[in-house]
């Protein structure tokens, strides 16, 4: 097994960055098992199965490893995807000064310590996630999403485990909206996720291309596409593009959470959201992520501002 040992910038956490993907059995493309992190990503056309874990978690700086289970492209291709998506280098001293010096957040910086938001490895699969998970509950999405890769992913098996990629967009264009509704999506969902593909086989969803553009463009962009709305563009913003200015004002569970750390429990408007995580300016979509986080772990705050 070929491995390859990773310095992350401190802090960092393993087993808090990816504890969000621990929350569903049906997730079939990021698994956790006992502590690691695996997925299947395709790289030239290649499925390569990684495993990420980390070297001694209790120091104060642990090293992660990278191992390479099946497939035959050299390592550090693999590294550079594994790396951006576990947000490995990403510098948030800034951020943890920021949650320090307030009165509300600073237990966050201490509760979750090393937590790092994780992106989706290309345009793709984070607008179709984010297609299906439109107006149903997350648990619901997560269930329609392993329908979606079981039908069009690649898979391979391990020790007698099952493991599998993302659908690749030529895979997605292939199908038809009656196939899409089949596994309980609506005609709506299938018709977008149908052009996301068309999309992306045409270029206009390239990432590196993508990455030279501005918010405002990439938002004017997407909502031109069927089915994407200014939700789903802020997501795409966060959760591809790693964006973390930007905060998904309208998500209800970021209004909920923000209202019960931030406004002693009242539910705010989206503008409100707005203005309570401009101060934080670059970082506002990390701190509002460190609040949604602390409400799915059940942190409470320490008192009401």
């Amino acid at each position: 097994m070929e491995s390859l040992r990773i310095q992350p910038r401190p802090p960092y956490s393993l087993e808090r960055t990816i504890g969000a993907f621990a929350r569903f059995p049906e997730e079939l493309v990021d698994r956790v098992e006992a502590g690691t992190y695996r997925r299947l990503i395709v790289l030239q056309g290649q499925p390569v199965l990684v495993q990420v874990d980390e070297l001694d978690p209790s120091a104060s700086n642990p090293f992660l490893r990278l191992a390479r289970l099946s497939g035959h492209l050299p390592l550090d291709e693999a590294a550079a995807r594994v790396t951006r998506m576990l947000a490995v280098h990403e510098p948030l001293d800034e951020l943890y000064e920021t949650l320090a010096n307030h009165p509300t957040l600073s237990v966050l910086s201490v509760h979750l310590a090393g937590l790092r938001r994780t992106v989706d490895p290309d345009p793709v699969e984070g607008l179709v996630s984010s297609v299906l998970a439109q107006l149903i509950s997350i648990r619901g999405a997560a269930v329609i999403r392993a329908r979606v890769v079981r039908r069009f992913g690649t898979s391979v098996t391990l020790d007698d485990q099952e493991y599998w990629s993302f659908p690749q967009a030529d895979a997605l264009a292939g199908s038809s909206v009656d196939e899409l509704c089949s596994i309980g999506m609506t005609r709506a969902k299938a018709n977008a996720i149908l052009a996301i593909a068309a999309a992306a086989l045409t270029g206009e969803l390239d990432l590196e291309q993508l990455e030279r553009e501005s918010d405002e463009t990439i938002r004017t962009h997407l909502i031109s596409l069927p089915g994407i709305g200014p939700w789903t563009a802020d997501w795409f913003l966060v959760n591809v593009m790693g964006r973390m200015r930007v905060v998904p004002s309208g998500d209800l569970g970021i209004r909920r959470s923000t209202g019960n750390w931030l406004l002693g429990g009242r539910m705010p408007s989206p503008d409100e959201v707005r203005d309570l995580y401009d101060p934080f300016g670059e970082h506002r979509a990390y701190v509002a992520y460190y609040v949604l986080s602390a409400e799915r772990l059940g942190i409470q705050p320490p008192s009401n501002p």
